[in-house]
């Protein structure tokens, strides 16, 4: 929690509180502290409780809700603030169906929903057509159920994507999407950061169709790769303002698909991951380009990575901060030289 010390300062013969601070600038202070530090400092006197539920406050301030805190949540917090809450993250959580009720009836601005390592039920899907200002939603690492006693999660589930035409960022755990549910992502014209990391068997029609539609727009493609070829890198090379590409497996793709990456001008994040692209195709890839925003490399469990290909990357790359060749086999050779690698990157260095 925020401490806001309260202590009077002198100038002259004045003494200055914070409270003697124009609105506007407690205004500002308030919108930078978290959602517990926010409520203490509501109750500090009638001004300052106005000014905390001003609107704007609340842009990013998030309430995360947890098994320790929730039945205080839901029966005291959400109602007093609700109408201006737009963030919400539920953590390491189980009981979605106790907090149900009160999101849905006293939170209808939801902007930002974010479910991180939780076991929620099948019903979440039902209620995203509550929030449709939602911008931001990701079930990242988190295990829908069909109902509480069953929790396998192999299960294909509907997304209204057809309700959530604000949506900007999306971000899929380990489940399927109905042939319907995928399509109608389509339907969303503002989504322009798409994290499918673990969900597997994409239709390579449904990712070309995709890809073409947000060819000018697209900003973050994260996706699994298992249905990757050379025909949808192709289409993947025509979105120009792309900057953050994640393949998690490129075993699909060869040294041709390289060739497309070429095109990819303004890349800061870039993971190729358990790829089978030879050593002298990543040479021409990493020694042909310059690489002036790339702050993330990843190309753990590549079978080809040699130092060679190393020094490459780091002539062309000259702003990375974070470089992985976990699980590389070149690393556990018997000529590998480690401190040279080290001392090459003096960055964050991710060997095994």
């Amino acid at each position: 929690m925020v401490h806001l010390e309260m202590t009077g300062v002198q100038v002259g013969t004045n003494i200055l509180t914070i409270s003697d601070l124009p609105n506007e600038l407690l205004i500002y202070i308030f919108s930078m502290i978290d959602f517990e530090s926010l409520l203490a400092v509501a109750k500090v006197c009638m001004r300052w409780q106005q000014l905390c539920l001003t609107p704007c406050v609340w842009d990013n301030t998030k309430l995360i809700v947890c098994m320790k805190n929730y039945v205080s949540i839901r029966e005291s917090i959400v109602p007093f603030v609700a109408k201006y809450l737009k963030n919400v993250k539920l953590q390491y959580f189980k009981l979605y169906s106790q907090v149900r009720a009160s999101l849905i009836s006293y939170c209808p601005n939801l902007t930002h929903l974010e479910i991180s390592i939780s076991q929620v039920d099948s019903c979440i899907f039902d209620d995203l057509g509550h929030w449709p200002n939602l911008k931001f939603l990701s079930f990242r690492n988190s295990l829908i159920v069909q109902n509480t006693e069953n929790a396998n999660g192999n299960f294909v589930y509907h997304l209204p994507f057809e309700k959530l035409k604000n949506l900007e960022t999306l971000v899929l755990s380990n489940f399927a999407l109905t042939p319907s549910s995928l399509y109608s992502m389509l339907q969303c014209p503002n989504l322009v950061s798409i994290n499918m990391e673990k969900m597997k068997n994409i239709p390579s029609d449904f990712l070309e169709s995709l890809l073409v539609r947000k060819q000018t727009t697209l900003r973050a493609l994260h996706i699994y790769g298992d249905t990757l070829n050379d025909d949808i890198m192709c289409y993947i090379s025509t979105c120009k303002v792309l900057q953050v590409l994640h393949i998690m497996t490129c075993k699909t793709l060869f040294d041709s698909s390289l060739l497309h990456l070429y095109k990819l001008k303004n890349l800061h994040s870039l993971k190729l991951r358990h790829g089978y692209f030879s050593t002298s195709a990543l040479l021409a890839y990493f020694s042909n380009n310059k690489f002036q925003h790339l702050t993330y490399l990843s190309l753990s469990r590549c079978l080809h990575v040699t130092m060679q290909v190393a020094k490459a990357i780091k002539t062309s790359a000259p702003n990375l901060k974070e470089l992985s060749f976990y699980l590389c086999p070149f690393i556990i050779g018997p000529d590998f030289n480690r401190p040279e690698l080290e001392k090459m990157f003096d960055i964050q260095l991710l060997l095994d």
